[in-house]
Parts: structure tokens; sequence; C-alpha cells
């Protein structure tokens, strides 16, 4: 991570809401589905009705429904709307868990420091007390993260550990490298989000390659 991204990983807010489920893609995958104009649902002009949520109670798809809504919107891209209705299941796991660090910085902070400070030191191994500890570590300049309680602080490292395994880059609590469909992570560099390519620990000649695209 650069010295300017550490200037700015201290002064944003985190946001840690991402209880409600890891990767989402049952329930993703029915709101997609239901999509007719991509552009409009970003702007907030199409509305999904909750109960395409695959859920048992309304009270639960409502919830699901609200946080796949808020992840979906935070690509900011109609594109990859397109490109997820067209792509095989990894793909579509790929597109959810960059929304997922849209959504949530601290989720993309922590793959750009302490996954890829791993990953660079050869250092494989990885576990739920590594993102409980990345939290820890936050909170002496985020105060906003001090009110959580240890039990919430499990169940965030449990589910960030369940997308890592969700999108294959964790097995046997082992960082595993993935390679990831080209055309939607070059749409992911037009959108201007390159850091994404180091999250999923490309080196410098493959993020070249798709930046050059």
């Amino acid at each position: 991570m650069t010295k300017q991204s550490e200037v700015i990983r201290k002064t944003i807010k985190y946001s840690t809401g991402f209880s409600a489920g890891a990767l989402l893609f049952k329930e993703s995958d029915a709101v997609i589905s239901q999509i007719q104009n991509p552009e409009a649902f970003l702007a907030g002009d199409e509305i999904i009705p909750f109960h395409v949520i695959p859920a048992n109670s309304e009270s639960s798809q409502k919830r699901l429904y609200s946080e796949v809504s808020k992840r979906l919107k935070s690509l900011d891209n109609s594109k990859l709307f397109y490109l997820f209705q067209q792509s095989t299941q990894e793909a579509k796991l790929l597109i959810l868990f960059y929304a997922a660090c849209k959504t949530y910085p601290v989720i993309a902070d922590f793959m750009l420091t302490v996954v890829l400070r791993k990953w660079h030191n050869m250092d494989k191994e990885i576990s739920a007390f590594d993102f409980q500890s990345f939290l820890y570590e936050l909170m002496g300049s985020h105060p906003e993260l001090e009110k959580l309680t240890p039990a919430t602080i499990k169940k965030l490292s449990q589910v960030v550990m369940l997308m890592l395994s969700e999108l294959g880059m964790q097995k046997d609590h082992m960082i595993t490298k993935v390679d990831f469909d080209q055309q939607i992570l070059e749409e992911i560099v037009s959108n201007g989000d390159n850091w994404f390519l180091e999250a999923l620990l490309l080196n410098e000649n493959e993020r070249l390659n798709i930046s050059a695209k």
C-alpha cells in the first residue's frame, strides 16, 4: 500500500455492516436476473421486489435485499451487470467480491495490507484471526471501530474468510491465487479501480497487461 493510500485509509470511516452474509451469490443472482435496465437500477429508478430473495421469512428477504442492493449499487457500472448475466459462476463471484470491497473499504484494505503482505512474504497461512488482528490494529486511528464487540469482530472475521473461500482465494486456511476472467478485470480497471488487481495478488506485469487493454 502506498503512502498516499495509507493517508486515505486513515481519513475514511469504515463501515462494518457486512455480517448479513459473505458474497451472497444466490441472493445477488436472484436480484440481477430481475433487473431489466441496469442503468435505471443504479439510478434508483428500477426497484426489484424484495420477495425475489430466496429466504424463509419476509424479514430475512428485506434484510438481505437491502444488503444486496447496497453492494450492487456500489459497482456504479452498468456493464458489469451485463457481464454478470452472461458469466460463469466463478466470474459472477469475482464481481460480487469487487462489490463487497467497494461497499466496505475495510475488506479492500485487508486484502491490500495483510493478505498481500503475506503473499509477498510467502506466508500463505490465513485465518479469521488475521482479520480480527487487523480490526484491532485499526481501532487506534478509527474510533468508529471501537464500538465493535468481540462477538461482532469474530463474526465479521468469519464472513471475510468465507468470502475468500467462496472466491477460491482461500483453501484449507491457505491463500490461493486464482486466474480470473480477464474481461471482467479489464472492465474493473476501466472503472478506475486498478487497486483491485493487487487485491487479487496479480503481479506488476499481469496488472500492466490488463491495464494496457
